[in-house]
Protein backbone atom coordinates (compact mmCIF):
# COMPACT_ATOMS: atom_id res chain seq x y z
CA UNK A 1 0.00 0.00 0.00
CA UNK A 2 1.58 3.10 -1.35
CA UNK A 3 2.05 5.87 1.82
CA UNK A 4 -0.68 8.99 1.34
CA UNK A 5 1.16 11.80 0.37
CA UNK A 6 0.97 14.72 2.92
CA UNK A 7 -0.60 17.97 1.43
CA UNK A 8 2.31 20.45 1.28
CA UNK A 9 2.01 22.99 4.16
CA UNK A 10 0.89 27.03 3.72
CA UNK A 11 3.34 29.25 3.63
CA UNK A 12 3.33 31.44 6.94
CA UNK A 13 1.52 34.22 5.32
CA UNK A 14 -1.50 32.45 4.45
CA UNK A 15 -0.86 30.70 7.59
CA UNK A 16 -1.42 33.65 9.32
CA UNK A 17 -4.47 35.23 7.28
CA UNK A 18 -6.32 32.38 7.72
CA UNK A 19 -5.79 32.10 11.60
CA UNK A 20 -6.74 36.18 10.97
CA UNK A 21 -9.74 35.74 8.84
CA UNK A 22 -10.85 33.16 11.62
CA UNK A 23 -10.65 35.95 14.24
CA UNK A 24 -8.03 33.99 16.11
CA UNK A 25 -6.20 37.44 16.50
CA UNK A 26 -3.93 36.43 19.24
CA UNK A 27 -3.24 33.39 16.86
CA UNK A 28 -2.28 35.63 13.78
CA UNK A 29 -0.13 37.77 15.85
CA UNK A 30 2.26 34.90 16.81
CA UNK A 31 2.23 33.47 12.72
CA UNK A 32 2.46 37.24 11.26
CA UNK A 33 5.87 37.94 13.74
CA UNK A 34 7.01 34.26 13.18
CA UNK A 35 6.97 35.29 9.74
CA UNK A 36 8.74 38.10 10.41
CA UNK A 37 11.57 36.84 11.90
CA UNK A 38 12.02 34.36 9.46
CA UNK A 39 11.31 36.39 6.21
CA UNK A 40 10.95 39.97 6.80
CA UNK A 41 8.36 39.92 5.03
CA UNK A 42 6.38 43.23 4.90
CA UNK A 43 3.12 42.19 4.54
CA UNK A 44 3.65 39.90 7.58
CA UNK A 45 4.08 42.87 9.44
CA UNK A 46 0.88 44.89 7.71
CA UNK A 47 -0.74 41.80 8.97
CA UNK A 48 0.16 41.86 12.30
CA UNK A 49 -0.63 45.40 12.77
CA UNK A 50 -4.56 44.55 11.35
CA UNK A 51 -4.07 41.31 14.18
CA UNK A 52 -3.06 44.02 16.82
CA UNK A 53 -5.26 46.78 15.90
CA UNK A 54 -8.16 43.67 16.55
CA UNK A 55 -7.11 43.30 20.14
CA UNK A 56 -7.12 47.14 20.52
CA UNK A 57 -3.40 47.43 20.89
CA UNK A 58 -3.41 50.48 18.98
CA UNK A 59 0.50 51.88 20.06
CA UNK A 60 1.69 48.55 18.76
CA UNK A 61 -0.72 48.92 15.83
CA UNK A 62 0.78 52.08 15.09
CA UNK A 63 3.94 51.44 15.00
CA UNK A 64 3.98 48.64 13.04
CA UNK A 65 1.98 50.50 10.24
CA UNK A 66 4.46 53.67 10.25
CA UNK A 67 7.47 50.93 9.83
CA UNK A 68 5.35 49.67 7.28
CA UNK A 69 4.42 53.16 5.20
CA UNK A 70 8.08 54.29 5.33
CA UNK A 71 8.70 50.84 3.00
CA UNK A 72 5.54 51.12 1.12
CA UNK A 73 4.12 54.77 1.02
CA UNK A 74 1.78 53.79 -1.75
CA UNK A 75 -0.30 51.31 0.12
CA UNK A 76 -3.82 53.01 0.53
CA UNK A 77 -4.95 50.29 3.03
CA UNK A 78 -2.15 50.88 5.68
CA UNK A 79 -2.76 54.53 5.82
CA UNK A 80 -6.21 53.49 5.94
CA UNK A 81 -5.85 51.13 8.42
CA UNK A 82 -3.49 54.00 10.37
CA UNK A 83 -6.02 56.31 10.18
CA UNK A 84 -8.34 53.98 11.77
CA UNK A 85 -6.14 53.02 14.14
CA UNK A 86 -5.66 56.96 15.25
CA UNK A 87 -9.39 57.39 15.18
CA UNK A 88 -9.65 54.63 17.97
CA UNK A 89 -7.48 56.54 20.36
CA UNK A 90 -9.38 59.77 19.89
CA UNK A 91 -7.16 61.77 17.32
CA UNK A 92 -10.28 62.27 14.56
CA UNK A 93 -7.98 64.71 12.84
CA UNK A 94 -4.87 63.04 12.04
CA UNK A 95 -6.95 60.10 11.18
CA UNK A 96 -8.76 62.14 8.64
CA UNK A 97 -5.51 62.83 7.13
CA UNK A 98 -4.18 59.44 7.12
CA UNK A 99 -7.62 58.38 5.43
CA UNK A 100 -7.59 61.21 2.83
CA UNK A 101 -4.38 59.72 1.71
CA UNK A 102 -5.86 56.30 1.33
CA UNK A 103 -8.08 57.85 -1.14
CA UNK A 104 -5.71 60.17 -2.81
CA UNK A 105 -3.70 56.94 -3.76
CA UNK A 106 -6.59 55.13 -4.90
CA UNK A 107 -10.08 57.55 -5.25
CA UNK A 108 -12.04 54.12 -6.08
CA UNK A 109 -11.47 53.10 -2.62
CA UNK A 110 -15.16 53.54 -1.46
CA UNK A 111 -14.25 52.12 2.22
CA UNK A 112 -12.34 55.52 2.79
CA UNK A 113 -14.54 57.58 1.71
CA UNK A 114 -17.24 55.87 4.30
CA UNK A 115 -14.54 56.70 6.91
CA UNK A 116 -13.63 60.08 6.07
CA UNK A 117 -17.64 60.57 6.47
CA UNK A 118 -17.52 59.00 10.08
CA UNK A 119 -14.41 61.41 10.83
CA UNK A 120 -16.55 64.44 9.56
CA UNK A 121 -19.36 63.31 11.82
CA UNK A 122 -17.23 63.01 14.99
CA UNK A 123 -15.74 66.46 13.87
CA UNK A 124 -19.32 68.19 13.77
CA UNK A 125 -18.86 69.05 9.57
CA UNK A 126 -21.96 67.55 8.74
CA UNK A 127 -21.82 68.58 4.92
CA UNK A 128 -18.48 67.12 4.39
CA UNK A 129 -19.45 64.05 5.92
CA UNK A 130 -22.61 64.12 3.79
CA UNK A 131 -20.14 64.32 0.47
CA UNK A 132 -18.33 61.70 1.67
CA UNK A 133 -21.16 59.04 2.31
CA UNK A 134 -22.27 60.56 -1.34
CA UNK A 135 -18.74 59.54 -2.80
CA UNK A 136 -18.52 56.18 -0.90
CA UNK A 137 -22.25 55.12 -1.97
CA UNK A 138 -21.11 56.10 -5.95
CA UNK A 139 -19.02 53.58 -5.19
CA UNK A 140 -20.80 51.32 -3.37
CA UNK A 141 -24.58 51.99 -3.93
CA UNK A 142 -25.94 49.04 -1.51
CA UNK A 143 -23.07 50.08 1.84
CA UNK A 144 -25.81 50.79 4.48
CA UNK A 145 -23.35 52.41 6.64
CA UNK A 146 -23.05 55.09 4.33
CA UNK A 147 -26.68 55.46 4.33
CA UNK A 148 -26.74 55.57 7.79
CA UNK A 149 -23.86 58.30 7.57
CA UNK A 150 -26.07 60.15 5.11
CA UNK A 151 -29.16 59.99 7.30
CA UNK A 152 -27.00 61.16 10.87
CA UNK A 153 -25.67 64.32 8.68
CA UNK A 154 -29.43 65.30 7.39
CA UNK A 155 -30.29 64.80 11.17
CA UNK A 156 -27.39 67.10 12.64
CA UNK A 157 -28.27 69.55 9.80
CA UNK A 158 -32.02 69.17 10.96
CA UNK A 159 -33.37 67.90 7.59
CA UNK A 160 -35.84 65.64 9.20
CA UNK A 161 -37.53 64.18 6.08
CA UNK A 162 -34.37 63.29 4.16
CA UNK A 163 -32.56 61.57 7.28
CA UNK A 164 -35.81 59.27 7.02
CA UNK A 165 -35.54 58.47 4.26
CA UNK A 166 -32.14 57.50 4.73
CA UNK A 167 -32.55 55.66 7.65
CA UNK A 168 -35.14 53.73 5.95
CA UNK A 169 -33.23 52.93 3.10
CA UNK A 170 -30.57 51.80 5.37
CA UNK A 171 -33.24 49.44 6.98
CA UNK A 172 -33.99 47.84 3.87
CA UNK A 173 -30.72 46.81 3.12
CA UNK A 174 -30.25 46.15 6.82
CA UNK A 175 -32.81 45.73 8.64
CA UNK A 176 -30.72 44.61 12.16
CA UNK A 177 -28.96 48.06 11.94
CA UNK A 178 -30.80 49.36 15.22
CA UNK A 179 -28.74 53.17 14.82
CA UNK A 180 -30.45 53.57 12.13
CA UNK A 181 -33.70 52.64 13.41
CA UNK A 182 -32.99 54.95 16.67
CA UNK A 183 -31.95 58.12 14.40
CA UNK A 184 -34.94 57.19 12.22
CA UNK A 185 -37.26 57.23 15.42
CA UNK A 186 -35.30 60.40 16.33
CA UNK A 187 -35.91 61.91 13.41
CA UNK A 188 -39.63 61.22 13.56
CA UNK A 189 -39.94 62.65 16.68
CA UNK A 190 -38.16 66.18 16.29
CA UNK A 191 -40.67 66.49 12.69
CA UNK A 192 -43.47 66.12 14.52
CA UNK A 193 -44.07 62.69 13.32
CA UNK A 194 -45.19 61.30 16.80
CA UNK A 195 -46.87 58.28 15.83
CA UNK A 196 -44.38 56.95 13.75
CA UNK A 197 -41.64 57.79 16.26
CA UNK A 198 -43.32 56.30 18.70
CA UNK A 199 -44.08 52.93 15.98
CA UNK A 200 -40.26 52.74 15.89
CA UNK A 201 -39.58 53.41 19.57
CA UNK A 202 -41.54 49.98 20.50
CA UNK A 203 -39.80 47.73 17.83
CA UNK A 204 -36.89 49.27 19.42
CA UNK A 205 -37.81 48.07 22.32
CA UNK A 206 -39.05 44.79 21.65
CA UNK A 207 -35.77 44.14 19.55
CA UNK A 208 -33.20 45.12 21.97
CA UNK A 209 -34.60 45.93 25.56
CA UNK A 210 -31.71 46.70 27.07
CA UNK A 211 -30.95 49.90 24.76
CA UNK A 212 -32.86 51.57 27.44
CA UNK A 213 -30.04 51.59 30.18
CA UNK A 214 -27.76 53.28 27.78
CA UNK A 215 -27.68 56.93 27.19
CA UNK A 216 -27.23 57.34 23.27
CA UNK A 217 -26.84 60.26 21.34
CA UNK A 218 -29.38 59.22 18.43
CA UNK A 219 -32.55 59.34 20.51
CA UNK A 220 -33.57 61.63 23.24
CA UNK A 221 -34.47 60.83 26.35
CA UNK A 222 -37.99 62.09 26.58
CA UNK A 223 -39.30 59.50 24.03
CA UNK A 224 -38.03 56.52 26.43
CA UNK A 225 -40.96 57.50 28.72
CA UNK A 226 -43.86 54.60 28.21
CA UNK A 227 -46.70 56.96 27.78
CA UNK A 228 -45.25 57.68 24.71
CA UNK A 229 -45.20 54.26 23.47
CA UNK A 230 -48.80 53.25 21.81
CA UNK A 231 -49.33 50.16 20.14
CA UNK A 232 -48.89 48.96 16.69
CA UNK A 233 -49.45 46.29 14.25
CA UNK A 234 -46.06 45.66 13.04
CA UNK A 235 -44.88 42.35 14.84
CA UNK A 236 -41.25 41.84 13.99
CA UNK A 237 -39.34 40.15 16.32
CA UNK A 238 -35.93 39.70 14.69
CA UNK A 239 -33.41 39.25 16.64
CA UNK A 240 -29.95 41.20 16.18
CA UNK A 241 -26.76 38.76 15.43
CA UNK A 242 -24.20 41.40 16.58
CA UNK A 243 -21.57 39.21 14.56
CA UNK A 244 -20.37 40.97 11.96
CA UNK A 245 -17.99 39.87 9.47
CA UNK A 246 -14.06 40.94 9.10
CA UNK A 247 -13.04 43.41 6.54
CA UNK A 248 -11.15 42.44 4.01
CA UNK A 249 -8.02 43.93 5.50
CA UNK A 250 -5.70 42.40 3.54
CA UNK A 251 -3.50 44.00 0.90
CA UNK A 252 -4.28 43.72 -2.79
CA UNK A 253 -2.40 46.73 -3.97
Amino acid sequence: MKPKKQKPKKPLIERAWTKFFKKDFEGSETVFSDTIKEENNDEALYGRACSLFKQKEFDRALNDLNIFLKNNPKSYKAYHLRGLVKGSINKPKEALKDIEKSVKINPAYADGYYDMGGCYLILEEYQKAYDCFERCLTRDKNNAGAWFGKGMASLMNKEYNKAIEYFTITLRLDKKFILALMGRCEAYFLSGQKKESQKDLKRIKTLQPDILDVQDQYVPNNIYDDDNVEGDDDDDNDDFDEDKEIEDFRLND
